[in-house]
């Protein structure tokens, strides 16, 4: 007994062994190398050079190598020290910010298994965004926009403070540092490395004309019709549904991808699984009123509705379940109009008819979706370094000069051109501590703006015979201090005041 005891263990030891050695080994296959060439230890030398490690600035750099392929870095610190620097240890710590460039930038390995690098001029970046007024997103991998890119127009640009002692982070484990908040209330969290990507992508743009192509608030979906089944055609019938929205929508209908599944539902009285198939058509930038009514049934789709969607925020579905046996081609998605999408099904009478290609021609179908074309114009980033403490300075001083006013209205407009004075040394910023403590400054006056303009309007709508034109530049108003939030009670309390300013002019 002792003796097979005995052998177990070794026989557990040596398997606890193997699978050591196989994660060391798989570790080491996805990690980031020691050592790269002699070209890229060069490159990275001549960066690293004038930095910053914890409180020592590095003195100058050179390059050495192990062997005629494997490079590393040494460098000289401030304090006289000499440190060799291995590639994998550079990564680290410029993920960390222990190791920070000169001049505002940020040293990135876009691959966390491969030593080629790149820079991110943050200045340059924060400028771009601060003069950016629409945001080009892309959709990733497993998302059912995959493949799509919208332009949405952005509310406001940020940064996390550079404080933070805890910072959320991607699923690469990136720190996310700066957010864009956009026009539709949703927000994008941004990483440096995903910063660079939007640069080289030029998908931060300074836009003429924010109505064409450029998605804003999100669509209300008002209703969903249902168009029964017309006379059956070469043995075909359509039927389809028509999803209605509170206003003209930048969308086509290659913008509603479908997504068909099978899911299982519980039947409480029976205590049965049964199954049942699913299509989901995704509504982009879009929320759901509660007005709309269910459709029981239409042809072979049965519970159609509108739902949220739980994954994506400002997103619908149209869900409706369905029997695969009947679906038999695809329905096509098209815009009929300014304000509403077509989904048109198809029912065979006729099996044959799917090899004489009786679908929509693509053509045609083009043909029903209206094309706008965009103008695009990027302003060229400020790049005045002694501009920063006048600009600063100036807003301060105008906000002071602000709070001695006694007229509503021109304190107001006074909070206004601090505002605009914030901005623009935003603009000048040549650190984050510069550009946190502008943008943080801009928010407040923004905040107190929000208030004063809400409290304005409730006085004026209280006086007698409030109306006309008077409403009209109370909702210009209302319209500013709603691009400046996106606290959704204080959203709520601001489209309250549309209400009553719009009555207020009938």
């Amino acid at each position: 007994m002792k003796t097979g005891t005995k052998g177990q263990i070794m026989k557990r030891k040596t398997w606890l062994s193997l699978m050591v050695m196989a994660a060391l080994s798989l570790g080491s296959a996805f990690a980031m190398p020691r050592y790269t060439d002699k070209e890229n230890a060069l490159a990275l030398a001549r960066v690293l050079d004038k930095g910053t490690f914890g409180r020592y600035t590095v003195s100058s750099t050179y390059v050495q190598n192990v062997s005629s392929k494997d490079y590393y870095v040494s460098v000289i610190l401030s304090d006289g020290s000499s440190q060799k620097w291995y590639i994998d240890q550079i990564y680290q710590w410029a993920r960390e910010d222990k190791l920070l460039l000169s001049n505002n930038r940020s040293l990135l390995f876009l691959d966390s298994r491969d030593t080629r690098f790149v820079v991110l001029d943050k200045n340059l970046f924060h400028r771009q965004a601060l003069q950016a007024n629409v945001y080009v997103k892309s959709h990733e991998t497993g998302d059912p926009l995959e493949g799509q890119k919208f332009r949405f127009q952005i509310k406001s640009f940020n940064l996390i403070s550079p404080h933070e002692t805890a910072f959320g982070r991607d699923p690469m484990g990136s720190k996310y540092r700066y957010f864009v908040d956009l026009m539709n209330g949703t927000s994008e969290l941004l990483t440096y490395e995903q910063a660079y990507e939007l640069m080289k992508n030029n998908n931060l743009l300074t836009v003429k004309d924010l109505n064409e192509e450029v998605l804003g608030r999100a669509y209300q979906v008002t209703k969903v019709i249902p168009v029964p089944k017309g006379q059956v055609e070469d043995g075909v019938a359509q039927f389809g549904l028509e999803v209605q929205f509170d206003t003209a929508i930048q969308l086509n209908g290659d913008n509603f991808p479908i997504e068909i599944y099978e899911r299982q539902l519980y039947n409480e009285r029976t205590k049965q699984y049964t199954k049942e198939f699913v299509m989901d058509i995704t509504i982009p930038n879009s929320e759901k009123t509660d007005m709309i009514r269910p459709i029981p049934s239409l042809e072979y789709l049965n519970n159609i509705e509108v739902v949220k969607n739980s994954k994506y925020p400002k997103r619908t579905f149209l869900r409706s379940s369905f029997n695969p046996n009947v679906l038999d081609i695809p329905p096509v998605i098209y815009k009929n109009s300014d304000n509403s999408v077509y989904i048109n099904f198809f029912s065979l009478i006729d099996q044959s008819v799917i090899s004489r290609g009786m679908l929509l021609d693509e053509k045609e179908r083009t043909a029903e979706e209206r094309k706008t074309y965009r103008t695009i114009r990027v302003k060229k980033a400020i790049k005045s370094d002694s501009d920063y403490g006048r600009a600063f300075i100036a807003g301060l001083e105008t906000q002071k000069a602000a709070m001695v006013i006694k007229d509503e209205q021109t304190k107001i407009e006074k909070l206004l051109d601090a505002i605009r004075q914030f901005e623009e040394s935003a603009l000048y910023a040549e650190s984050d501590a510069q550009l946190y403590n502008a943008l943080t400054k801009r928010n407040q006056l923004r905040e107190n703006v929000i208030t004063l303009t809400m409290e304005f309007i409730e006085a004026r709508l209280r006086q007698p015979n409030f109306g006309g034109s008077n409403a009209k530049t109370m909702l210009d108003q209302l319209d500013r201090a709603e691009s400046f939030t996106g606290n959704t009670e204080v959203l709520k309390s601001i489209e309250q005041l549309r209400e009553k300013l719009i009555a207020a002019q009938e």
